[in-house]
């Protein structure tokens, strides 16, 4: 579990890095930032396709979805919900005894299952993402459900990976699959990672909204105690009428102007 919280963790990472960088990341600087994670050619292309679907421009790649811009931040774009839906539903992976079928060969070892266990799954993911329409991160637009349905499918590759570590343990001593096992470690891992993301864009939200709260309150006081004063104030003068701390007025002051613009957007 450690793994996978890092695995999430990572991704997080990486996005940020993209909003700086024009949303646009090459091939080599994301093996970079995943390290020493144990990534085979299929789950490598997984975070390529889950970026991209996070409007992530993959310099070098060539796999990536059709995309729709949101107006959200106004320079993300992310999958367009209705067109993924429909893609979704010519799957047709709706039939439950062909569903354990996938799961019962892919749990005695044909990995060529590993996508179609995934692609039965999809409609369960954006079935729990629409779940969270009604979740205050969703109604004030500090996420989309389009970005917690993707968020759903990293947690989906999660779960299918977990089960694959260990395949005996979700089979059953007369030799069936452990369905409820298999479609509960499934659920959990999409929920968690749906969960972890709200989190932390509603608290990564929180703290933009008080560092930008912060550079204003600096602003505003700068600029009376000029008129006050008929001089610049010092950052201890700053520090001493805002009882903003010397260096934390020093961190906000000094934030790059690509900086400035993911705290403002």
């Amino acid at each position: 579990m450690e793994e996978q919280e890092r695995f999430l963790e990572i991704l997080g990472e990486i996005k940020n890095i993209a909003a700086l960088q024009n949303n646009t990341l090459s091939k080599e600087e994301i093996s970079r930032y995943l390290g020493g994670m144990d990534f085979d050619s299929g789950k490598i292309d997984a975070v390529y396709k889950y970026l991209s679907a996070g409007g992530i421009k993959i310099t070098g790649y060539e796999g990536a979805p059709d995309v729709t811009e949101t107006g959200r931040t106004g320079d993300r774009a992310l999958f367009n919900r209705k067109l993924y839906k429909q893609e979704v539903e010519k799957l047709g992976i709706t039939d439950s005894k062909e569903a354990g079928s996938i799961i019962k060969g892919f749990l005695m070892g044909d990995d060529t299952l590993r996508d179609k266990l995934a692609e039965s799954k999809l409609a369960h993911v954006i079935k729990l993402a629409s779940g969270y329409s009604t979740r205050k991160a969703v109604a004030d637009k500090t996420v989309s459900i389009d970005e917690i349905i993707s968020e759903g499918n990293v947690g989906l590759l999660t779960g299918i990976a977990v089960i694959s570590e260990n395949r005996a343990q979700y089979i059953k001593e007369d030799g069936e699959p452990d369905y409820e096992a298999v479609y509960g470690i499934i659920n959990m891992e999409i929920v968690s990672a749906m969960e972890s993301f709200i989190d932390m864009e509603t608290s990564g939200k929180d703290w933009e909204n008080a560092m930008l709260a912060k550079a204003n309150l600096l602003h505003e006081a700068a600029k009376y105690l000029t008129g006050e004063n008929g001089n610049i104030p010092s950052e201890k003068e700053l520090s001493e009428y805002t009882k903003i701390p010397v260096e934390e007025i020093r961190r906000i002051t000094g934030l790059s102007e690509d900086t400035k613009r993911v705290v403002s957007s």
